[in-house]
């Protein structure tokens, strides 16, 4: 029987509850929390109380959710994650590392990582994508450096990388698990923005079907569900034993997990995999495409489409950063875009973007551009930090907890920095702690007074 299924019996048998949690499924809402959200909700939130499932073991309704997803999205196991996909790439770094051991990481990876750093104390070894500065976005990774890097450090036991970015450029996991099943590496994806590939395969091929080892997917960032709902997938040929995931996701899953998130993932997924989810993506698909061919005969206009899933929609326009263009488009026409840098600026895409919603960009995009735009040169936007492969001098774990002290910034040049600094969005690390401050951190960062720094 489903989660949902279940529920709806349940309540069939009006049972009084002495137990948590104690808004006594809806006896009491906050009045202004029931003005925004009523009171079916609470309806659906219930503790592991008898008949029902324990997410951190299960054996019932939430088991069954969990095998059905499995067989979906064609994995070893899948697991319901109400803690997003942080979680997930946690808990496969939990699984897959112990303290000592060397992993590589691809330096556009989301911050979750670090807190992976810090708890299994293992050593993070950087490897730099190639960085478009035409679009102030990092592309795709030279697979023969990587497997020259394999090759070098014969003892790295996993590779994270992320796919596709948070702009939607696509690395080919397919040639890059074989070079890690040479070297007898672990391949962790955090595929997190590519919820909608396994039920269109137009916009990416997923990772679990090109030989990935553990797959991550967030299901709040295109496939309509609730934050913060996620995915983790162990590939079939992989020889990750579930149980270890289990129990590394139990070590940071709280003991209280959201029922109402529970049936919201379980309830996502089947409409995924229905005819009408199916639909719905094509449809959506479809929109989309119109839409970017539409803004390619824009003049002064450009879209980003070089190996990218097209829900996430990467534009520019002649004469104006990407941190203008954004502005513009806020305070003129009401439209907030995803993330903006120097260069461009990124418009996310997914199963609630309407027809209406794409239109309104179209016209006032074409609006836009029909106006004499000049370059205004606003020095008090931030200019795009240019990465460059960190130099690490302690790794994560060992300064976790450590004294430091703030100085000024402009004193912190070759300090060791003790503060996760990124852009967010997207969360990629520009400096996180046991990093030695470069010049080019201190002139990108130049609008912060202080910076904190090992003692």
């Amino acid at each position: 029987m489903s989660i949902i299924n279940y529920i709806e019996k349940f309540k069939k048998l009006h049972r009084t509850l002495y137990t948590t949690p104690s808004h006594g499924q809806g006896d009491f809402v906050a009045p202004l929390t029931q003005k925004l959200l009523g009171r079916k909700f609470f309806k659906c939130d219930f503790s592991e109380i008898e008949g029902f499932d324990n997410l951190s073991n299960p054996k019932g309704i939430i088991k069954n959710a969990q095998d059905y997803a499995s067989h979906v999205y064609d994995s070893k196991s899948t697991f319901f994650l109400t803690n997003g996909s942080t979680s997930g790439i946690i808990a496969a770094m939990l699984t897959t590392l112990h303290k000592g051991d060397k992993v590589l990481i691809s330096r556009n990876c989301h911050k979750s990582v670090y807190n992976g750093l810090v708890l299994t104390g293992s050593i993070p070894i950087w490897i730099m994508p190639q960085y478009n500065k035409d679009w102030g976005i990092f592309e795709t990774i030279n697979l023969d450096y990587l497997e020259e890097v394999l090759y070098k450090n014969k003892d790295i036991k996993a590779f994270i990388i992320t796919n596709p970015s948070y702009e939607g450029v696509m690395f080919d996991i397919y040639r890059i698990s074989h070079i890690c099943k040479k070297y007898k590496v672990k391949l962790i994806v955090d595929e997190a923005h590519g919820a909608l590939w396994n039920f269109q395969k137009s916009l990416g091929t997923p990772s679990l079907m090109q030989g990935a080892d553990i797959v991550v997917q967030s299901l709040h960032k295109t496939a309509g569900a609730l934050n913060p709902s996620a995915l983790l997938h162990i590939g079939n040929d992989s020889d990750i034993n579930p149980k270890q995931i289990q129990e590394s996701l139990n070590l940071i899953t709280t003991t209280s997990p959201s029922y109402p998130l529970l049936i919201n993932i379980e309830s996502t997924i089947r409409y995924l995999d229905s005819e009408k989810g199916k639909f719905h993506i094509f449809d959506i698909v479809k929109n989309i495409n119109r839409l970017i061919r539409t803004l390619k005969t824009i003049p002064n206009l450009e879209v980003y489409s070089y190996n990218n899933d097209i829900t996430k929609i990467l534009i520019k326009v002649t004469n104006l950063s990407g941190f203008e263009l954004s502005d513009i488009l806020f305070e003129e026409y009401g439209i907030e875009d995803e993330l903006a840098n120097e260069k461009s600026i990124l418009l996310l895409t997914g199963l609630g973007t309407t027809k209406t919603k794409l239109k309104k960009i179209e016209k006032s995009l074409i609006d836009l551009c029909s106006k004499n735009l000049k370059i205004t040169q606003n020095n008090s936007y931030t200019k795009n930090y240019i990465p460059t492969e960190p130099r690490v001098r302690y790794i994560p774990s060992l300064v976790w907890n450590q004294p430091y002290k703030e100085v000024e910034l402009k004193y912190s040049l070759s300090r060791v920095c003790m503060e996760v600094i990124t852009d967010y969005p997207p969360g990629v690390p520009i400096l996180l702690p046991g990093e030695v401050i470069k010049k080019e951190h201190i002139e990108y960062l130049s609008n912060r007074q202080k910076i904190k720094v090992l003692m």
